[in-house]
């Protein structure tokens, strides 16, 4: 029969080899994750997943502010069509000289100089005015257009964040729900101890206030999970409750930081802003053209009474320019300031632009060095820690709670690995959907 203190070390040496199963169990679920093919990619869209394309199709079907943009578009162009047309001709009707006393008074026949009179008048307003008239509500359909982009980058922007929030959340998750599946271990070996009277009790408690502490990350991160899945649901609707398809690829970004200057003149907030300078530029025309008057004609038919002769008349008229100076050319200056404000504002927001995606590109490149340190030294040294303490445990000359510490570290260094590939993530989105591909074209 086994003696009491044999016993004890056989239901050490097992509760050791159980955690050496979860670690390889997770190390395989790593492996598997990072060797992502395309053929697994086919048989998870058979079962229904979800990917990061197909949500980024859904989001767009769903959106109302992409439809709100084209309508708005729409609305600019009919009024272009509208301006480019010569105004309606109006309808005169009028009766002059009414008698207002004496025998005739009120008659509209007695009197000779009474006149019943139907007539239209036509204002011509130039070809180059309306055209210049037209052109301003053409460049607001194009700034209709920047806005349509800006609410596809930001669309697609945060769907993509969402997506990559839920899917490295999810790893966090399991990677913390396997690390307390090892503190109930460590709290199983502990007891194991102290019941031989080889540990004190403290060890115990220690260990299960650290698997408290445990529950609290898994809470924390499941919160963090159920608002990944909410932002995405927001997104694609209902489908936002399908497994994910599988990792992305961070390493790779269409914008490039070689023509990231020219590039950023197609960010759909400067495409806006130049939309803009366009538009008031247009309106300079229009203010120029302003200063020429256009002529109004007018004819008119007039009936008098039976026993007078009946009327036509023709006219002619136009504005009179009394003070331009103080009229028409400052409302001209108005215009070009108008421009030169949306200038400005493009040109320095163009800045802001370039160093704020400078920052982001160098995180994002700092970021997948530091990934790759994890997967090239960081890990693989903790793996040989676990291994070196687990060798050291079999051979009587270590501790549990060091093959334990030890596997809790490589959990640990896992989990830093996975928060970083998370922060790279919303990087890489909002690099990859900052313009669209629509305007690059």
């Amino acid at each position: 029969m086994l003696g009491k203190t044999t016993f004890i070390k056989l239901a050490l040496v097992a509760v050791a080899l159980v955690a050496v199963f979860f670690m390889g169990k997770v190390i395989a679920q790593d492996t598997a994750s990072t060797e992502y093919t395309l053929a697994q990619a086919l048989t998870q869209q058979e079962r229904g997943v979800l990917s990061l394309s197909q949500a980024l199709a859904l989001a767009e079907q769903r959106s109302e502010a992409l439809r709100a943009q084209d309508a708005a578009t729409q609305a600019a162009q009919s009024q272009a069509t509208a301006a480019g047309e010569l105004p309606d001709p109006m309808l005169n009707l009028e009766v002059i000289n009414i008698p207002a006393n004496g025998p005739d008074q009120f008659s509209l026949a007695a009197d000779f100089m009474t006149m019943r009179g139907v007539g239209v008048s036509q204002t011509f307003t130039r070809k180059d005015k309306r055209n210049a008239q037209a052109n301003v509500f053409n460049k607001s359909a194009e700034f209709a257009q920047a806005g349509k982009f800006q609410a596809l980058s930001k669309l697609r922007t945060a769907t993509a964040q969402a997506y990559l929030d839920r899917f490295y959340l999810q790893e966090i998750l399991a990677l913390l729900q396997s690390q307390r599946a090892e503190l109930e271990l460590q709290i199983e070996a502990a007891n194991a101890l102290y019941r031989s009277g080889k540990t004190a009790q403290t060890d115990v408690f220690a260990a299960r206030t650290e698997l408290g502490l445990m529950d609290l990350k898994i809470q924390d991160t499941q919160t963090l999970l159920d608002n990944a899945q909410a932002e995405l649901l927001r997104w694609v609707g209902e489908q936002a409750d399908a497994p994910l398809a599988g990792p992305v690829d961070l390493t790779q970004s269409r914008l490039q930081a070689s023509d990231l200057f020219e590039k950023l003149h197609r960010h759909p907030e400067v495409l806006a802003l130049e939309k803009v300078e366009a538009t008031a530029l247009a309106e300079v025309q229009v203010k120029q053209q302003e200063k020429s008057a256009d002529w109004t004609l007018s004819v008119m038919y007039a009936g008098r009474g039976p026993a007078f002769s009946e009327m036509l008349s023709f006219g002619a008229s136009r504005p009179l320019f009394v003070d331009q100076d103080n009229r028409q050319n400052q409302a001209l200056v108005s215009a070009n300031a108008m421009a030169a404000k949306a200038k400005a504002e493009r040109i320095e927001l163009h800045r802001e632009h370039l160093v704020q995606t400078q920052r982001w590109q160098q995180t994002w490149k700092s970021n997948l060095k530091r990934i790759s340190d994890f997967d090239r030294s960081l890990i693989p040294l903790t793996q040989q820690r676990t291994q070196a303490a687990l060798a050291a445990y079999q051979g009587a000359t270590g501790t549990l709670a060091e093959v334990l510490a030890a596997r809790r570290m490589e959990i640990d260094m896992r989990m830093e690995k996975l928060r970083i590939q998370m922060d790279t993530a919303q990087l890489w989105a909002q690099l990859e959907y900052l313009i669209p591909v629509e305007v690059q074209q």
